[in-house]
């Protein structure tokens, strides 16, 4: 089995369950969100929900984030928070007419990237092409594809647009079990895709979701 190749990593600390999330600076390369207040009140929110953020992310001007399991909308808002508590700008994909006026600049400023799956190179070649254009982008994915996604069964377009990219990958974790939003482990894609799967699902082992019925579907 080919081994994933793991990233020079920033390290997050981060206090137990039930505690508002202390963090320190990620990166200089990592491309930054919001101010000491937009941090602190995330640190608040999130404390008060009782949920941690613990893990490490690359100090990359571009890498993905591939969040897992998802099974609720929930995993939105604390992915978000999440990324308002590390103070790192992540986008998300969305189809490309939603970006037209009135709303194009608030999708935009919110975080979206168009995708045009119109075009000959689909959604995977559409993302590579925005990694391509970008001098930052932190691209989050959920490789499930739908909130009732079997763990073994992901969709792979997440490998094909890292690999096409040439970007390293999070591992993000959503542990409702634990409350906590894990970043980690980091790795490039070897190429082998049928090699590399096993290794990424087992980065999710013990990963209690929101609704465990639907992963289990």
């Amino acid at each position: 089995m080919a081994e994933i190749m793991h990233m020079e990593t920033q390290k997050i600390e981060y206090t137990p369950p039930g505690g508002i999330t202390i963090v320190p600076e990620v990166g200089e390369l990592v491309p930054r969100r919001g101010g000491t207040l937009a941090r602190g009140f995330a640190r608040m929110m999130m404390g008060l929900f009782g949920w941690t953020v613990e893990g490490e992310v690359p100090n990359a001007k571009k890498f993905m984030v591939i969040g897992a399991p998802h099974t609720s909308n929930l995993d939105w808002f604390v992915v978000m928070g999440s990324a308002y508590i590390l103070g790192v700008r992540i986008s998300w994909m969305a189809k490309h007419s939603l970006f037209k006026k009135p709303m194009g600049g608030v999708m935009r400023w919110l975080g979206g990237v168009p995708i045009d799956r119109r075009q000959a190179q689909g959604t995977v070649g559409s993302a590579v092409e925005q990694f391509n254009k970008h001098e930052e982008l932190i691209l989050c994915i959920t490789p499930e594809g739908t909130r009732a996604g079997v763990r073994g069964q992901w969709k792979k377009g997440f490998y094909h647009i890292a690999s096409g990219a040439d970007v390293p990958v999070v591992a993000a974790a959503f542990d409702y079990g634990r409350k906590c939003v894990r970043f980690g482990p980091v790795f490039k894609p070897s190429g082998d895709v049928e090699a590399d799967m096993p290794i990424i699902y087992s980065y999710y082992e013990g990963v209690t979701p929101r609704h465990p019925q639907k992963e289990a579907a």
